[in-house]
């Protein structure tokens, strides 16, 4: 029986420790790509963050035990394309997480950049009736990110600057006006993720 327990644990000890290194491996990518976003350099960014993405793709509900790790790669991803203004890409990429870790939908992040890019959208589109419809859905994403995180800074201030449209006896054509003045008002990005594998919240 010895002879059998000796190599069982051997093995447990050799799995363990390749998933700690896998672990430490993809928390020091995280944080690179992080940092070369906050420095500008979306490109190199967007390209290590993509190489610590592949483990989600390879190994089934691991984004599910690692939803830090996810988000931290995803919304990361999404910042980057919303600041290249690869608004497809994102919207995307939202649609990814929403089938890869349906329960980050659940989350402030996910409205506020679902809000932001519906916002986008709508000072994007040459029907008026079509941008002032989109700027009511980012509206609905930023308050429903807000009764998930009521204390979040950018979905309050997001919030705020868009219901400016919508404020009783304003006529359509005012909004419409409105939805292609505000864009540039927005708060669209501050650090890459709000959390990362040792998560923090935003200052």
């Amino acid at each position: 029986m010895r002879k059998l327990w000796a190599p069982a644990f051997h093995l447990l000890v050799f799995i363990v420790s390749g998933a700690l290194l896998a672990y430490g491996w993809l928390a020091f990518e995280i944080d690179r790509a992080q940092r070369t976003q906050r420095q500008g350099d979306t490109e190199a960014a967007a390209t290590i963050y993509a190489r610590a993405e592949r483990p989600f793709f390879w190994i089934p509900g691991l984004a599910r035990i690692l939803a830090h790790a996810y988000k931290a790669v995803s919304f990361g991803q999404v910042a980057i394309f919303y600041e290249q203004n690869r608004t497809d890409d994102a919207l995307g990429k939202l649609e990814q997480i929403s089938a890869t870790a349906p329960a980050l939908t659940e989350t402030g992040e996910y409205a506020f950049w679902t809000g932001n890019l519906l916002f986008r959208q709508a000072q994007q589109t040459k029907d008026p009736e079509a941008a002032v419809s989109s700027a009511k859905a980012a509206l609905g994403e930023f308050q429903r990110g807000l009764a998930l995180e009521p204390e979040d800074w950018d979905l309050k201030y997001n919030y705020e600057l868009v219901s400016t449209m919508f404020l009783k006896g304003q006529s359509q054509k005012k909004e419409e006006q409105k939805v292609k003045s505000l864009l540039d008002k927005m708060r669209p990005t501050q650090e890459p993720s709000r959390e990362d594998l040792a998560p923090e919240k935003r200052g």
